[in-house]
């Protein structure tokens, strides 16, 4: 036996001895990432986040018209209160949509799911720009506005996680926190453009104007996302891992194995690490718009651009940053420092912003877009690393989804009232109190990111990991010393691969 075969042979029995899983979170065997289809399939997963992410966000920038338009008899803020509800209300299809299009995800292709979602996505939008308000045809209006929405939220459900699979299954296996900061980029993007478009909007129209026919501008350019579900359905592959990992694995129900006893706390734990971002996020940049311009006694000027530009600053271009030092440092590490950041500082932050003054709400904003950053970022491959790849969308969708649903879409709700019962300052220990449920989930998770890195061999020749099942994979085939090599080289081997915990 040569000094290489045995010194595999020791780490063999070593990773099954320390591994309690008995499948790797990746490819079954080496399935090539080129290049071409990593920019080309990475770009179909991305470009069609910030289209259906502008349609979904818009409800929320024009919250306060748009309860103007279908609750015009309330007084107060209790015509925000009841908009927030319906823009809530979407997020109770979220689950249903995840699981839908989970399952499809799994059984037929990531593709195929994200080309529903888009589709489902533009038409109710742009259905929404259509709409008679209240005044015009009565309480009818209002059960069409809960409708679209719950087909706005039943598609985002599915389209997220999605294209976060779709994206990262595609991208090289040691660069996944950089790759799916992307994913999360563009949804900001996309609440960005949303943001951009009620400032534009007014600024351009007066009040009347805009109640009567400048919010729905922006509802009849959603349809403006088919143009992408187009392009991926005729000119984008399937996943080259969905294939592989489909045609290796034993035909077997998602949603019953996603469910089960061995799947429960991985499941668990998807379900409180997304809060902090879901909460923290629709409170941070959705709702903060509206508390900046009609909740606080002295108003913030330009506050949609305040609200726009902070977004910009820390939730869009610190992503890939905030990506790259997870796959240098570890997902758990970045998520804690950016979770306990926000525990400290997030009240602290929302009295700032609640001071009405311009330039310390820009300061206190970008603050919290940061530290949301720290964590969103790496969420996206930590989640994805965290299952197989047969249940992977659908434990990703009804984890995420679930997060979503009780937290996310409940948070312009929820801050609303406790502005208006407790304090100016009360969303900001919501958001703390969101951080450290969340944090607690980090810590429950089965390991470290799901990434069952025990099993994880560098090939240096071709700077790439491939994943070692027992018996499958020659040992001599996975890793080798050369014993002419300097120590020192071997030694920058190691080093060079990403830190995964």
């Amino acid at each position: 036996m040569n000094e290489s075969t045995k010194f595999a042979e020791e780490d063999e029995v070593e990773m099954t001895t320390t591994s309690d899983l008995n499948e790797v979170h990746f490819l079954p065997d080496d399935v090539p990432v080129t290049q071409e289809s990593t920019c080309l399939r990475s770009f179909a997963g991305v470009a069609g986040n910030v289209m259906e992410w502008y349609d979904f966000a818009i409800f929320g920038f024009f919250g306060d018209v748009i309860g103007e338009v279908f609750f015009p008899k309330q007084a107060g803020h209790a015509a925000i209160v009841e908009s927030f509800a319906v823009f809530g209300g979407a997020f109770l299809m979220r689950p249903v949509g995840g699981v839908v299009l989970g399952y499809i995800g799994d059984v037929y292709g990531r593709k195929k799911a994200l080309e529903i979602s888009i589709f489902l996505m533009a038409i109710p939008t742009f259905l929404m720009g259509l709409l008679p308000s209240y005044k015009s045809i009565g309480w009818p209006a209002i059960v069409m506005l809960v409708v679209v929405r719950l087909l706005q939220g039943m598609s985002v459900g599915g389209q997220l996680m999605a294209s976060m699979v779709f994206t990262l299954e595609n991208a090289p296996r040691n660069k996944w926190g950089y790759h799916g900061s992307f994913v999360l980029a563009a949804a900001n993007l996309g609440t960005l453009l949303g943001g951009i478009v009620g400032y534009m909007m007014r600024k351009l129209c007066d009040e009347d104007q805009l109640i009567s026919w400048g919010w729905r501008v922006p509802f009849l350019s959603g349809i403006l996302v088919s143009v992408f579900g187009i392009y991926l359905k005729f000119y984008v592959p399937e996943s080259d891992f969905h294939l592989a990992s489909s045609q290796d694995q034993q035909k077997q129900n998602p949603l019953v194995a996603a469910f089960s006893k061995e799947n429960r706390k991985s499941l668990l734990a998807t379900v409180l690490v997304p809060m902090f971002w879901s909460g923290g996020f629709y409170t941070c940049f959705v709702w903060m718009a509206i508390y900046m311009t009609d909740l606080i006694e002295s108003p913030v000027q330009d506050a949609f651009l305040v609200n726009s530009l902070s977004l910009f600053l820390s939730c869009i271009l610190v992503f890939p940053i905030a990506g790259i030092l997870s796959d240098i440092f570890g997902r758990r590490n970045i998520m804690t420092i950016g979770a306990v950041l926000m525990i400290l500082f997030a009240p602290i932050m929302v009295v700032i912003i609640g001071s009405g003054e311009e330039r310390h709400a820009l300061f206190a904003q970008i603050c919290l877009g940061l530290m949301l950053s720290l964590w969103g970022a790496p969420m996206c491959s930590w989640l994805t690393e965290s299952f197989p790849p047969e249940i992977r969308l659908t434990s990703v969708s009804v984890g995420y989804n679930v997060a979503q649903c009780l937290v996310g879409g409940s948070a312009p709700f929820l801050a609303t009232l406790m502005v208006d019962n407790i304090s100016v300052s009360s969303p900001g220990y919501f958001i703390s109190i969101l951080a450290l449920l969340s944090l607690i989930g980090l810590f429950v998770a089965p390991q470290p990111g799901g990434y069952d890195y025990l099993r994880c061999m560098f090939k240096a020749e071709v700077n790439e990991f491939r994943i070692v099942k027992n018996s499958e994979i020659p040992l001599d085939d996975v890793f080798t010393i050369d014993d002419d090599d300097d120590d020192d080289e071997d030694e920058d081997d190691f080093r060079n691969i990403p830190s995964i915990s």
